[in-house]
C-alpha cells in the first residue's frame, strides 16, 4: 500500500515551532499521517471559556485574554489543533496532574483521526522523563496495517 504524501513539516526543538520543509527550492512532502499529527498537536486550539474539572485540579485555570485558536475555526464545527499550549500555565509541582491533562489534550486533538477513519485506533502515554521534561508517545493504527505508527515528542518546560 502506497502512503499518501502531504506537505512536510520539520519541528525545531530550539524554537518550539514547526516549519514547512523546503528541498531544492520547493516545498518537500512527507507522509500525510505525520503532517496531520504535527498540525493537530502543535497548532493552538482555541481554549474553552471555562476549564474542565480535571483542568482545575491540574491548576491550569481559566484563560484570561487571548484564547488563541485559528480564525478558520469560525467556519468549522470542530476546532483544529491542541490545547497543549495551556500547559505552560500549569503548576508543575504535581507530578501526576500535568501528564494526565496533556494526555487528555492529545486525545482531544487527535480524536478526529479515529472519527474520520484515517486510523482505526490510537493510544498516548505521557510521562515526566526528567525534571522539567515531559515526553509523550503516541501510537496510531491505520486501517489494514499490522503495526502502528509511533510518534515520540518531548516538551521542555520554560524556566525549569
Amino acid at each position: 500500500m502506497t502512503e499518501i504524501k502531504d506537505i512536510g513539516i520539520v519541528w525545531y526543538n530550539e524554537t518550539g515551532k514547526g516549519e514547512w520543509h523546503v528541498e531544492n527550492g520547493d516545498i518537500a512532502t512527507d507522509y500525510a499521517i505525520y503532517s496531520a499529527v504535527m498540525v493537530s498537536l502543535f497548532s493552538d486550539r482555541v481554549a474553552p471559556l471555562e476549564p474542565s474539572q480535571h483542568e482545575k485540579n491540574a491548576a491550569i485555570g481559566k484563560v484570561d485574554g487571548d484564547r488563541r485558536g485559528w480564525w478558520g475555526d469560525m467556519l468549522r464545527d470542530e476546532p483544529i489543533g491542541s490545547r497543549l499550549w495551556q500547559l505552560k500555565r500549569a503548576i508543575k509541582a504535581d507530578r501526576s496532574s500535568v501528564p494526565a491533562s496533556a494526555q487528555d489534550m492529545i486525545y482531544e486533538a487527535l480524536s478526529w483521526m479515529v472519527e474520520s477513519g484515517l486510523v482505526d485506533s490510537m493510544s498516548a502515554d505521557v510521562n515526566w522523563v526528567s525534571p522539567g521534561l515531559l515526553q509523550f508517545s503516541i501510537q496510531l493504527k491505520e486501517p489494514k496495517q499490522y503495526s502502528p505508527k509511533n510518534f515520540l515528542f518531548s516538551w521542555a518546560w520554560e524556566g525549569i
